[in-house]
């Protein structure tokens, strides 16, 4: 499959694939139709593929406003994260203010919030503010206006959506493609508001057998990201699983780096 590597993804996702596209481009199919992918994120092997046509979805409403907005308007949003120095203060100060009515100003502060946390995450607490901690300086450059007009240009090619992954997955038809990587199952651990609060949690994971198998059975082509892919393989027998090695940082932290396995299931050879 041809790839496209000139376009980045503008956020620092946790989670984010970038490590592995090459094996993820690799497994990739030949998509006829559309690429679909409901836990979309920082979209990294949509912007790799370069589909034709594409499905993107998230359940983080600021995510996809976010997307929305950069789409139709990336020169404004770059105008306001220009005003805007990379300092604890700052963040502080905008972290502590509510999305308003400017949806500039809104997706600015997503991008900006997200480029200067502690490690990429995403996370709220239960009254639905952002609570992650000011992660420093060592997190890349902002995107710049030519950044955010090239991601622009590839979000013309996508349908943006705010739902469930089950809403997707329903619409596809045999041509289509699902790429899923939902939020990873870690024990007691989850459901800490990563992603936005129960995003996605270890009770959902019946509900994405049953919509995938379904699909499948349909003639959809699917792959799937996950942490707990032996679970899943039993319960989608048939399906072929294969894994890639990342580097991982425990608790966030560089000095705990060690190296862990990223599981892919998938319905086709």
């Amino acid at each position: 499959m041809t790839t496209s590597a000139a376009v980045k993804p503008v956020l620092r996702w946790a989670g984010s694939k970038r490590q592995i596209l090459p094996k993820l481009t690799g497994l990739a199919p030949e998509i006829k139709g559309r690429y679909i992918e409901p836990f979309c994120g920082s979209a990294c092997l949509f912007l790799a593929l370069d589909p034709a046509r594409a499905v993107l979805g998230d359940v983080n409403p600021h995510l996809v406003a976010t997307y929305s907005t950069l789409r139709r308007n990336p020169e404004a949003v770059s105008a306001v994260l220009s005003t805007w120095s990379p300092d604890k203060e700052t963040y502080l100060h905008l972290r502590a203010l509510s999305p308003g009515q400017d949806a500039a100003f809104n997706a600015a502060r997503f991008l900006y919030l997200n480029r200067y946390c502690f490690n990429g995450v995403y996370r709220e607490n239960l009254r639905g503010q952002f609570n992650v901690p000011y992660g420093g300086y060592r997190t890349g450059m902002m995107p710049g206006v030519e950044d955010l007009r090239n991601f622009s240009r590839r979000l013309r090619h996508a349908e943006l959506y705010c739902g469930d992954f089950a809403e997707a997955v329903r619409q596809a038809k045999p041509d289509d493609f699902i790429y899923l990587d939902p939020p990873y199952y870690y024990g007691v651990a989850r459901n800490r508001g990563e992603y936005g609060w129960n995003a996605f949690s270890d009770d959902d994971v019946e509900r994405l057998v049953a919509e995938v198998q379904a699909a499948s059975d349909r003639g959809v082509r699917i792959l799937i990201s996950y942490n707990q892919a032996h679970t899943l393989k039993r319960a989608l027998p048939g399906w072929n699983l294969t894994y890639a090695p990342v580097r991982r940082s425990v608790a966030g932290f560089a000095n705990g780096r060690r190296s862990v396995r990223e599981y892919q299931l998938r319905n086709y050879k």
